[in-house]
């Protein structure tokens, strides 16, 4: 807490710098001015909390810095001290707010009760400022976690459209009155390798900044909304209920700017038009099916729209895997790595030939080559990463290397320990959960261990604390923000696990020797 006495007498001054108790407070910074003017100045460049002015000064009276301090710093308190009875003197103490009206000479009792009154009473307000301020913080977060579940539920019709109409109104901005509507979808797979690879991995982060990139473009004109969904088949939703027969147009717009922005594509499933709200749910089925029979051989257009009848037909699109399934059954159970490879060499060189394959198709082609592979190694870990290009489109090649390192792996089998694996996947959950509140306890209760294993078998594994490794995980991804965002500090740190701002300042510092506005600017350079 700072204080600043303000008057033209210098035994005044010292009169009140000897008697009020400041140490009781933990007072050190006490200032001094003559008039109001240098007072202004001390204000601008310290903001006291605490003021005590005379009413008659040179240059700037006690009146006019009283009414400048109201305007201008409204949480300061105010102790008058005049020798003038007068009620011209006394209005502005009581017009402004001044918490006590004194007169010399000083009474030290009196004095030390008025300040000690206005100490209490700023701790009082600051302490629910702060309240106040963590509440607001609590609710920025929450809020668009709000929207992000009530607007899914929207479209999947598990809520009603009539709870949720004059919120979205007017926190929105939705007209009124709307007869039809339209429903957009993205997902993140095609992007895989240029937009979550620069978030990490993060689907979660990268699904929070491309529904903000988002809403800037629909913003201006309010012709929707993007929140996160809740639902299966998309990442991104877009709710569109101004303009829809300008959707497209506005989806390419949005597509741009996540290019300009990012250096990406993405896939947009649209629907067509429907009616309000009754039309929601079949608007949110059309435009995830657009995206899950969209051509994944296509190399031209982001934006799929849903057909009403989708075109059937040719021996491509009936074109059937089980023969080359049988072959990869055959090479898994042989146990011959060559074999296996040149089956993956030729079903490569087919898939390369056609004209036509759907997400779908190859969701199911993925998921029964699993099934095939667990023959090799029924205990072994089988996961595909997402076969996509530089571009963010569909890469024949890349599910070829992909297929074969794959089956090299489960070929070679695995030199895991069961010390290993759980450390693995201890990592695994720190990933996924880094902005939760995290302690040892809750993780050797989560993983059924003793808190002294978890320690000492993460060391022991990864050469590394585990509380450290969580921090260097922490820091990583406030770096992203940092650089990639316009957050706030006080946001970052909450999406990144740490309610308190300035101690999430003191952890990034200490973890890369810069301040986190110091990194930013640094990052902005050119």
């Amino acid at each position: 807490m700072k204080v600043l006495i303000v008057d033209d007498e210098k035994h005044v001054r010292e009169a009140i710098r000897y008697f009020v108790p400041w140490e009781k407070y933990h007072i050190t910074d006490i200032y001094e001015a003559s008039n109001g003017q240098e007072a202004m100045r001390i204000m601008q460049e310290q903001q006291p909390a605490i003021v005590f002015t005379d009413m008659r000064m040179p240059l700037m009276d006690g009146a006019e810095l009283l009414e400048w301090l109201h305007s201008h710093y409204p949480h300061t308190k105010t102790i008058v001290i005049s020798g003038y009875q007068d009620f011209n003197y006394v209005k502005p103490a009581i017009v402004y707010g001044g918490t006590d009206y004194l007169l010399k000479p000083l009474n030290s009792k009196q004095l030390i009760a008025a300040a000690e009154h206005a100490f209490k009473l700023w701790l009082e307000e600051e302490q629910e400022r702060h309240q106040a301020h963590r509440q607001n913080m609590q609710l920025n977060v929450l809020r668009p976690l709000y929207w992000d579940k009530m607007l899914s539920d929207l479209v999947a019709g598990q809520a009603s459209f009539q709870e949720v109409r004059n919120s979205l109104c007017e926190e929105l901005g939705m007209p009124l009155f709307v007869a039809e509507c339209r429903v957009a979808l993205i997902s993140l797979q095609g992007a895989d390798c240029r937009l979550l690879h620069r978030f990490q991995g993060d689907v979660g982060l990268t699904s929070f900044v491309l529904a903000n990139v988002c809403n800037e473009v629909l913003a201006p004109k309010q012709n929707g909304f993007a929140f996160r969904s809740w639902q299966g088949g998309a990442d991104i939703v877009l709710l569109l209920w101004s303009a829809v027969a300008e959707a497209e147009e506005e989806m390419h717009r949005i597509n741009e700017s996540i290019s300009q922005t990012y250096g990406v594509q993405m896939d947009i499933g649209l629907s067509l038009p429907v009616a309000f709200p009754e039309g929601l749910q079949r608007a949110f089925r059309q435009a995830r099916q657009s995206l899950s029979e969209r051509n994944l051989l296509q190399r031209e257009g982001r934006i799929h729209l849903f057909r009403e009848q989708p075109g059937s037909g040719g021996p491509e699109e009936d074109y059937a895997y089980e023969t080359q399934l049988d072959k990869l059954r055959i090479a898994v159970l042989s146990g011959d790595l060559d074999k296996m490879e040149r089956v993956v060499d030729e079903w490569s060189d087919q898939m390369a030939g056609l004209q036509l394959l759907t997400e779908s198709q190859f969701q199911q082609l993925q998921a029964e080559i699993s099934e095939v592979l667990r023959r090799l190694r029924p205990d072994g870990e089988i996961s595909f990463e997402l076969c996509y290009d530089s571009e963010g489109l569909f890469s024949v090649e890349n599910w070829r290397s992909q297929l074969k390192t794959l089956l090299q792996r489960l070929s070679e089998g695995s030199a895991q320990t069961p010390d290993s694996r759980l450390v693995e996947e201890i990592r695994q959950y720190l990933q996924q959960n880094y902005a939760r509140d995290m302690t040892l306890q809750h993780i050797a209760e989560r993983f059924f261990i003793s808190r002294e294993n978890v320690s000492r078998k993460f060391k022991q594994i990864t050469g590394e604390n585990l509380s450290d490794y969580l921090t260097g995980l922490r820091v990583d991804k406030a770096k992203t923000l940092l650089q990639n965002t316009n957050l706030r500090l006080s946001q970052i740190s909450e999406l990144v696990g740490y309610e308190d701002e300035k101690y999430f300042s003191r952890v990034f510092k200490k973890s890369t020797g810069q301040s986190p506005r110091e990194y930013r600017k640094q990052g902005e350079s050119p």
